[in-house]
């Protein structure tokens, strides 16, 4: 399989063979994510507040060439912080599988604490649009699921909800096969391919989506990394409300179960409200069990990145003209009492530029510490977002 991906490389640089590409389109952004971060003061964790300043360009080519589509996305930036931000991620991010068959490395040059330059090939596919459908063969944007915030048959890196730069889903690497099915349906099965394509790092899945009296069902079944998923969705409408239900169950090194069901409203033209509550099986009820369950096979393959059971997901979004937006987010963990607050304002500098202004704010309690010395046998979640300092960010995003 490795052979398909070196061969879709050969064919891109050299221009699909002797055929000359009919349109070519360039596109990109460039973007700066400034954040300022709380001071940390809880035993031996004491940190003074620290600044961060995030740049990146993403750079992307699409060229059509008869019934072939071509894409290439790279992006690269620098990322300027100071060495709390890195101890904060040693803490508190689990490793996750990346399924990618091979790829660039991660950074450009040394991977020092506070400047690194990060870079990712991050779409790099072709598309044969056939009469039988559609054919992509390479890195691309996958993602499954009906819920509007957390997708439980969403596992092929869905992003954390305190992720800043969220536009771009994460390519992966597979081969695609996309059959539409009627006006509304479509069947979407295909092989997706890990670390030197071992069964371990990989996955396949299959995918049903069907409308039936104007409701849209998904079914899906996958296996990846040597768990089975089995899982299915629906969006419909309970008279002025839109409404969702989407649920999976997993089985393999541990069992578990996760669903999300939610309403939407319009309560006018210019503000929109949802709500959405989620069970996470693969969690917990008990903060301490939090450091040991990252390592499970839910969190570093399955897409899971909640620490507890049962959450409740309010959001409120107000147009408040053409040009300001500004939304409100809450995540409550309801079994130890945490909550990540988010508040967000969009402003459109022109059709080109954009800027934004974020809040982070984190409730709960902090670790609990048995030893002077943090480490991983010596501390414990006193809860899942307590441990967060509030931080608050500037972005400015230009797309040409």
């Amino acid at each position: 399989m490795r052979g398909i991906f070196v061969a879709l490389i050969f064919f891109c640089l050299t221009g699909a063979g002797s055929h000359a590409f009919g349109q070519i389109n360039f596109s990109g952004y460039l973007k700066n994510y400034t954040v300022i971060q709380d001071a940390i003061n809880n035993g031996p964790l004491q940190f003074d507040r620290s600044y961060r300043m995030q740049n990146s360009g993403r750079f992307m080519l699409d060229a059509f060439n008869g019934n072939q589509v071509w894409q290439l996305h790279y992006e690269v930036g620098l990322d300027s912080t100071s060495e709390l931000q890195r101890i904060g991620e040693s803490f508190l991010t689990p490793a996750r599988q990346s399924y990618r068959l091979t790829d660039l490395g991660s950074t450009i040059g040394p991977s020092g604490k506070k400047n690194i330059v990060p870079q990712n090939l991050d779409r790099f596919n072709v598309q044969f649009q056939l009469e039988s459908g559609d054919l992509t063969i390479g890195r691309q944007a996958i993602t499954f699921g009906s819920a509007r915030i957390i997708n439980p048959t969403d596992v092929f890196l869905p992003f954390d909800v305190r992720t800043l730069n969220t536009e771009y889903r994460i390519g992966i690497d597979a081969v695609r096969f996309q059959k539409p099915m009627g006006q509304l349906g479509e069947i979407d099965m295909g092989v997706i391919l890990g670390a030197d394509g071992k069964p371990e790092n990989s996955a396949i899945f299959f995918q049903l989506l069907t409308n039936v009296s104007g409701s849209d069902y998904q079914f899906t079944a996958m296996r990846f990394a040597e768990q089975n998923l089995i899982g299915a969705g629906i969006q419909s409408a309970l008279g002025v409300l839109g409404f969702w239900l989407e649920a999976a169950y997993v089985s393999g090194d541990e069992d578990y179960a996760r669903a999300s069901i939610g309403v939407d409203y319009a309560f006018s033209e210019r503000v929109f409200g949802m709500i959405e509550y989620h069970f996470n099986g693969a969690g917990s009820n008990n903060p301490d069990n939090y450091l040991e369950q990252l390592d499970d096979t839910a969190y570093s393959a399955g897409g899971v990145f909640l620490l507890g059971k049962n959450y409740l997901i309010p959001v409120i979004s107000w147009q408040q003209s053409t040009l300001l937006t500004l939304s409100l987010q809450t995540l409550a963990n309801l079994d130890d009492g945490s909550m990540f607050l988010s508040m967000n304002a969009e402003y459109s500098l022109s059709d080109n530029w954009y800027m934004g202004l974020g809040y982070y704010h984190f409730i709960g309690e902090d670790f609990n510490f048995s030893n002077e010395i943090p480490n991983d046998a010596l501390f414990e979640f006193g809860s899942e977002y307590g441990s967060n300092p509030d931080s608050i960010f500037v972005s400015l995003r230009y797309y040409f």
